[in-house]
């Protein structure tokens, strides 16, 4: 690159400029915008950073670092965590017809990122990478682990694609649901949603996220910042039988971080109904797809599959620890 690449943290009257600049780019999501990431922080007590990369004065690169302060030091921890599912650097958009150079310019910009990480003194470091950034070298030159996580992203550009890419099971069932006169709702009823996300977590031995307290609050500053979408399956009734939390802002992607249902309705096709008028209302809004979070061989997972999505390849990235964190991993796992 022509100009020296600088880094530094954000102020807070950059996160505006920042906020533009994660919108703008492929490689952004809303787990890198600071509207979101304050309204995690305030109901988990935890806090944020924005490390950017500049040449010159111009903007190219950074990445937001959600700290966790450790109860064993006063050194922080920044990875992802439940409802943060990417901790990834955002790289600028460069329009060139040569490879090679957007290759070069995107591993100067990490490398960049890199050398200042390494200067803090963080006793565990985790970035969860987005797929679009695929050169993972820069990190294995320096003796970060890497390895593979998976996820399905849902094109929504054209819906009678997606129906058409869905396996006729599911298409089947969603007819089945219409048939059945279930009824979608785009709509803030937390109180339903909330039955069903404890429901369904306790009926598969999953720990809650939040409490029912936090998770309201955590819901209500979304909807005031339009964080997110709540979309809900119902009866004819009104009762609801399923719900999809979503994160959505002005990034094309948005991202399903919750899915639950009534298991005493799937018959009724409710969970394929949900996803497909969930996916043509997404659709509607403008978003160009959907994250489904995660792609693990599992029930579920198989489900997100036969929707027609891609299964991206994103990336893991560890810096080597710090041996304190080690022995308290080790105590903690052995105490737990």
């Amino acid at each position: 690159m022509s100009r020296e690449l600088t880094t530094r943290f954000l102020a807070e009257n950059e996160y505006e400029a920042w906020t533009k600049f994660v919108c703008e780019s492929p490689t952004g999501s809303v787990y890198s915008l600071p509207e979101y990431l304050e309204v995690l922080c305030t109901i988990t007590g935890d806090s944020f950073r924005i490390l950017a990369v500049f040449q010159g004065k111009e903007l190219v690169g950074g990445v937001a670092l959600y700290e966790t302060w450790s109860t064993f030091s006063l050194v922080a921890v920044a990875s992802p965590r439940p409802l943060l599912s990417y901790h990834s650097p955002v790289l600028r958009v460069y329009n060139t017809t040569y490879p090679s150079q957007i290759r070069a310019r995107y591993v100067a910009i990490l490398q960049a990122l890199i050398n200042k990480l390494s200067e803090i003194p963080y006793v565990y470091l985790n970035l969860s990478i987005s797929h679009l950034i695929n050169d993972m070298r820069p990190f294995l030159k320096v003796g970060w682990t890497v390895f593979p996580n998976y996820s399905y992203l849902v094109s929504l550009k054209d819906t009678q694609q997606v129906w058409q890419k869905m396996e006729q099971n599911l298409r089947r069932l969603v007819n089945r649901g219409i048939k059945n006169n279930l009824v979608f709702t785009d709509d803030d009823d937390f109180d339903s949603f909330y039955k069903l996300y404890s429901d369904t977590y306790q009926r598969k031995g999953l720990s809650l996220y939040f409490s029912e307290n936090k998770y309201r609050k955590y819901f209500e500053l979304l909807r005031e910042k339009n964080l997110c979408r709540l979309h809900q399956v119902r009866l004819d009734n009104g009762s609801s039988i399923g719900a999809f939390l979503i994160l959505t802002s002005s990034h094309p992607v948005s991202n399903t971080v919750f899915a639950g249902s009534d298991v005493n309705y799937l018959n009724l096709g409710s969970v394929a109904f949900l996803r497909w008028k969930s996916f043509e209302k997404l659709a509607e809004l403008g978003y160009e797809s959907n994250d489904l979070t995660g792609a693990s061989l599992n029930t579920v997972n198989n489900f997100k599959n036969q929707l027609g999505g891609e299964l991206i390849h994103n990336w893991i990235a560890e810096k080597p620890p710090h041996w304190s964190y080690l022995i308290y991993r080790n105590i903690k796992s052995f105490i737990l």
